[in-house]
């Protein structure tokens, strides 16, 4: 049996293979040892790049002097950039070098339009004896003369026209009189305390027919007796409530009605009959408290007078619709130089003396043939095709701005790499953008972000082949990567 032994398990014995087993162990021995020469290079490697990058951010930038009093005032802007920017590198302007700058200039176009939209309505009021003018045919209502409204923000105003006439009541058929709306022209109702049945219920029993046994029993002191007598008012207005609650249709338990039956022997109610009393109606109905049974009413809509005086008003209702449009080119987008404030050039109401050829002082005419094709565009009624003309709205007011936008692009050189960086809006004022700047924390996040990659990207096996198995292969460390530079997101003020 030992011979079958060392001769290795047979196949479906179920004995071990020592074979793979030594060869599964000497996988395991080697991708252990291969994690933790891979982990030693990623830390030595990580430390390298760590020590450079604060070697690098120990070094102290060198501060540069402005030569004129233009460029003095550049690096005080820059400076005060950096100061409310904390992302951008500090003291900017002391230790950049100016390489160049240049002025240009973006106009915005302004022009609030209010649109004015007119409708006829008719309202009547009860005749009250004046006599009216004779009546007046009715134009189409853009031809009335209406008082002017100023502003560009006007409420809703009505204007009467003047055109009063004096017409039969349609209510009441002219009869000054009309069905009582509360009776419905019956002149009683039906009674609300009994609902026509000529009987209510008891409240001293509150329907059941008896009440408790008065009979004197044992004395109880005073304070004893007032106690319950006031527990028993409180109880029987919480009691009342419930019943009035139910007898709206909510249906609710009365929770706090309790049979008096559970407390001891009842006697008749003295009160009531099974629970129920005569109502004081007789006959289950009420008189019209309106019409006091004569069955008709005055009409509402002419007072009793059988006319009524018909007006007709010119409802104008106005909306304001603003456009805004920038001229030139520039490397600033829209939404930040929307919030810039500009040098306000012109300003007035448009009338029909703007000319395309005539621009104002100090205003080019480049930009004053785009304010007027603009103003143009604007005024034109969007009317849909099959609409009535009368009814679409129409431009009644015109207001242009213009305003120029001054920015100067300067570009610099900090830290062996160029930028550039715009200001712009009037003095004072300045507003700042650039794509891409010197970051104030560079360096340290350069070194966060290398430390990172080094920790993750893995270490590159060489191409010998290993001694033997014994032994665990060998690796060369990755080649060297260059500096991580950063590129920060756009930024203003």
């Amino acid at each position: 049996m030992s011979d079958e032994w060392e001769q290795g398990p047979r196949p479906g014995s179920g004995q071990p293979n020592f074979d793979d087993m030594d060869k599964r162990l000497e996988d395991i021995r080697r991708k252990v040892t291969q994690g933790a020469s891979e982990v030693q290079l990623r830390l030595k490697r990580a430390v390298n790049k760590a020590n450079d990058y604060w070697s690098q951010s120990q070094t102290a930038p060198v501060a540069h002097e402005a030569n004129s009093v233009e460029e003095q005032r550049i690096r005080q802007l820059a400076n005060l950039w950096s100061t409310e920017n904390w992302r951008v590198a500090r003291d900017l302007g002391t230790y950049m070098d100016s390489i160049s700058m240049a002025t240009d200039e973006l106009w915005e176009i302004t022009v609030q339009t209010r649109w004015e939209q007119r409708a006829l309505e008719i309202t009547s009021e009860p005749y009250a004896g004046n006599t009216p003018g004779l009546p007046k045919p009715i134009v189409p209502i853009w031809d009335y003369e209406l008082p002017p409204v100023t502003g560009l923000k006007a409420p809703q105003t009505r204007t009467g026209l003047n055109r009063d006439e004096v017409v039969a009541c349609a209510s009441c058929n002219s009869t000054g009189h009309a069905l009582c709306s509360n009776c419905s022209g019956r002149g009683w109702i039906v009674c609300p305390d009994c609902k026509g049945r000529t009987k209510k219920r008891c409240i001293t029993c509150r329907g059941r027919g008896y009440v408790a046994d008065w009979t004197p029993g044992e004395k109880k002191p005073f304070f004893r007796k007032q106690a319950e007598n006031v527990a028993s008012s409180v109880g029987g207005k919480v009691a009342d409530a419930f019943d009035s609650i139910r007898q709206q249709g909510v249906p609710i338990p009365n929770l706090a009605d309790s049979d008096p039956a559970a407390k001891g022997p009842t006697v008749p109610c003295p009160d009531c009959v099974n629970g129920e009393v005569p109502c004081t109606c007789g006959n289950g109905k009420r008189i019209c408290a309106v019409c006091q049974g004569a069955r008709m009413s005055l009409c509402s809509n002419c007072n009793g007078t059988g006319k009524v005086v018909r007006h007709r008003e010119i409802v104008r209702t106005f909306d304001l619709h603003t456009r805004t449009s920038i001229v030139g080119n520039s490397p600033i987008p829209q939404a930040q130089l929307a919030r810039a404030e500009g040098d306000l050039l012109y300003s007035g109401e448009v009338d029909e003396t703007l000319h395309a050829e005539a621009p104002p002082e100090n205003v080019p005419i480049d930009i004053w043939r785009s304010a007027v094709s603009l103003v143009k565009s604007e005024s034109q009624s969007q009317e849909k095709p099959g609409t009535d003309p009368q009814a679409a709205p129409r431009a009644t007011l015109q207001v242009l701005e213009l305003v120029r936008i001054s920015y100067t692009s300067v570009r610099y050189r900090y830290a062996d790499e160029e930028y550039t960086f715009y200001y712009y809006d009037r003095e004072g004022n300045e507003k700042f953008y650039a794509e891409r700047f010197p970051a104030r924390w560079d360096r340290i996040e350069r070194l966060f972000k290398a430390i990172s990659n080094d920790l993750v990207t893995p270490a590159s096996a060489p191409s010998e082949p290993p001694v033997s198995n014994e032994q665990a292969r060998g690796y060369r460390s990755s080649e060297e990567v260059p500096p991580y530079s950063i590129h920060e997101e756009s930024e203003d003020k």
